[in-house]
């Protein structure tokens, strides 16, 4: 598992009110699901087994791009915070065999656990018809060291592959970049209460041809809850999908990302997806 990377910004969703952040050392793993014929739903899984707290988890979300919210029902699983006195939590009506998440000899069965988990969201799964792959197309995985990329670089993509040639690119290229409202001075020894904190995954879109030029712009808001007394840490835009359809509101895609965030005694990250709105860009 990656170790995690300090400096970033960073977003946490709270999956439930009374959920609470514990100690990683590593960052958790993340697998794609798929998508839904119509690109409306999007499904990864999250797992990991962290040694610091001696815990495995496993969990599968579904996001909507209708609302850019978790469908209901999800996620489904066992999620690195504390529900409702237990750790790992328990989401969706999961009750795993206690054979699975025992680490006492120091050989969990993370891959039994997985099964289990994805066995029951099979039926949830397959009713919303989540089985496509979509298209990967930009991103800078989280256990990539070189090239010398950083967090702080904005992604540039396009939405459809393009020939290496002299002939001028006819399409679209889009810029993304995550733009969170800045953090209280000092955030550490604040001692803040729980609050809710805005991002905007700004998109502009270029032309390159007669010249280069933006030719629209974009803005995505999430809003997202911190505990109390907690800091952003961290994020890492490590991939980006194109559904394998797209509505005739507008198109879009997916933002996955690590999100990292600290509170008096616990460092955490955990993985999110995103919908984010492209420019309805036109050439002059």
């Amino acid at each position: 598992m990656p170790k995690l990377i300090a400096g970033f910004l960073c977003l946490l969703v709270l999956i439930a009110p009374q959920a609470i952040a514990r100690e990683l050392t590593d960052a958790p793993e993340a697998e794609i699901i798929g998508f839904s014929p119509d690109g409306r739903y999007f499904a990864y899984e999250q797992y990991a087994w962290d040694i610091v707290s001696d815990a495995v988890y496993s969990a599968v979300f579904v996001i909507d791009r209708e609302t850019n919210e978790l469908v209901p029902d999800f996620p489904i699983g066992m999620i690195p915070e504390e529900v409702e006195g237990r750790f790992p939590g328990l989401v969706g009506g999961f009750d795993p065999d206690p054979a699975l998440i025992d680490t006492g000899d120091g050989t969990p069965d993370l891959l039994g656990l997985r099964k289990a988990v994805r066995d029951e969201a099979k039926v949830r799964l397959d009713a919303l018809e989540i089985g496509l792959g979509g298209r990967r197309i930009a991103g800078v995985p989280i256990t990539q060291r070189g090239p010398a990329e950083t967090p702080s670089n904005p992604l540039i993509f396009a939405l459809s592959p393009t020939l290496p040639s002299a002939i001028p690119d006819g399409q679209y290229s889009y810029t993304i970049e995550a733009k969170p409202d800045a953090e209280p001075a000092d955030c550490v020894n604040a001692a803040l209460p729980a609050r809710t904190k805005k991002i905007g995954f700004d998109v502009i879109a270029s032309s390159s041809y007669p010249e280069l030029k933006d030719v629209g712009r974009q803005a995505t808001s999430y809003t997202w809850a911190l505990p109390e007394g907690a800091c952003a840490a961290g994020i890492w835009i490590a991939d980006i999908f194109a559904p394998p359809a797209q509505p005739e509101s507008g198109e879009s895609v997916v933002v996955l990302f690590l999100a990292a965030m600290w509170a008096p005694g616990a460092d955490g990250a955990e993985w999110h997806a995103l919908f984010v709105n492209l420019p309805k860009a036109k050439a002059e």
